[in-house]
């Protein structure tokens, strides 16, 4: 009896010593935020989300905000924090999404399969770390939203698995707001007949970008704030003269597919000083060439994609495999893909791990693991150095990790609908 009384015991401190240890890795994993005195989090952010709320013009010349104004709306009530209580709020935020990121990608691509064993399971978490942890790490470090972007849409593609398609587009949509590549689940979802989530999410998506004009009301020259993003941040990408990849940042740091046509035709690596660094060069060849690889590129991973999907509807027949291509889709086609936005590869990683322990798939499966695995290792300036690391980002190692997981997510999900 006491030994049944001790076991007892023991099973119900269990669940308060893992609390105790997934909130001390959170923290850890967060303490940048709670150290540093400056950051992008403080000089834009939060300096436009004051702007804002004071009725100025956050899209003013030569303003470094160049995201959806739902984005500084969402910041407004840290933004008038004391310093100390406002990096308080803003780590306990990215400690919660962080945490929400994590529990529903392993959920949704572990969950379908009870049949793992324990060192199963290690291993795809491992594998899972390996190759997202990086990408986590440096939003985390420079302090973006791409922790709490990454926690509402797999927090949303978890409810949907779980039926619930109109909490599942509140919290797509909100995550569409902030940076609206997520949008790109609006052709899947439509293609698959999620109605209800596909309405919700564009609702939700309007409401949130049109708040500032029912909080603070129009700007000065009467047009709302999203047209004026639209206008400035948008509409020049379908310029005929814009070169697919230019963006406010550098060059090396585009590891979308636009920053790779960009970088491999317009800069070349070269060696100064003992430092490896991008040098703008002649173009190599025109830029109609460009686009039109671009153009048959993208292309071909449509049809891909629509291969691998299959005939239109059946519903959630492989939505952790299906989501996923669309997470690769929305890093390949954004017009700006940084390292810190690619942390949404988890999920990818996480379902090509689990997809490695099935017996039609394990043979080859894990090859699709490669490259993100040394795209997660490699793009750490702090572990190969900054020669190394100038030379993995120029030769666009996670975007062709990122395709990787695109390809190996595309195979699961047409395995899947064979087995149905």
């Amino acid at each position: 009896m006491s030994d049944l009384n001790h076991q007892n015991k023991k099973a119900s401190i269990s669940p308060w010593i893992q609390t105790v240890i997934w909130v001390l890795l959170l923290f850890l994993a967060n303490l940048p935020i709670f150290t540093r005195s400056n950051s992008e989090f403080d000089s834009v952010f939060k300096h436009y989300a004051r702007v804002l709320a004071n009725g100025g013009d956050i899209y003013h010349e030569g303003s470094t905000f160049m995201y959806p104004p739902w984005m500084a709306t969402a910041t407004a009530p840290i933004a008038w924090m004391p310093h100390i209580p406002a990096r308080i709020a803003w780590g306990i935020a990215n400690m919660f999404f962080l945490w929400k990121a994590i529990r529903c990608a392993w959920n949704l691509s572990i969950g379908p399969n009870p049949t793992l064993s324990e060192s199963q399971r290690v291993k795809i978490a491992f594998s899972g770390f390996l190759c997202s942890a990086t990408y986590f790490l440096n939003c985390i470090s420079h302090q973006q939203f791409d922790v709490i972007i990454a926690g509402l849409i797999f927090w949303g593609l978890w409810e949907l698995s779980r039926s619930k398609p109109v909490i599942s587009g509140i919290l797509l949509g909100m995550g569409a707001a902030c940076k609206m590549t997520p949008l790109l689940f609006l052709p899947y979802f439509i293609y698959r007949g999620y109605w209800k989530t596909t309405l919700t999410l564009l609702l939700t998506f309007i409401f949130c970008n049109f708040l500032p004009e029912a909080l603070w009301g129009l700007p000065k020259d009467g047009i709302p704030r999203m047209a004026v993003f639209a206008k400035k941040t948008l509409a020049p990408l379908l310029d005929a003269n814009f070169v697919p990849g230019t963006w406010g940042s550098e060059i090396i740091f585009n590891q979308s597919l636009a920053g790779l046509s960009k970088r491999w035709n317009q800069t070349k690596l070269e060696k100064v000083d003992g430092k490896v660094q991008v040098i703008p060069c002649e173009p190599r060849v025109s830029q109609k060439v460009t686009k039109l690889l671009l153009i048959g590129f993208v292309a071909v991973c449509g049809i891909f994609a629509i291969f691998c999907l299959g005939k239109p509807g059946g519903q959630n027949t492989s939505l952790n495999s299906d989501s996923s291509m669309v997470l690769c889709g929305m890093l390949l086609l954004s017009p700006m893909s940084g390292l810190a936005h690619f942390g949404i590869l988890l999920l990818p990683a996480l379902n090509i791990a689990n997809g490695t322990t099935t017996v039609q798939s394990r043979n080859w499966m894990v090859l699709f693991l490669i490259l993100p695995i040394i795209g997660g290792a490699c793009l750490n300036k702090d572990l190969v150095g900054n020669n190394l690391y100038s030379m993995f980002l120029w030769y666009a190692t996670a975007t062709f990790a990122t395709i990787s997981l695109f390809l190996g997510n595309g195979l699961l999900s047409r395995q899947a609908r064979k087995n149905t």
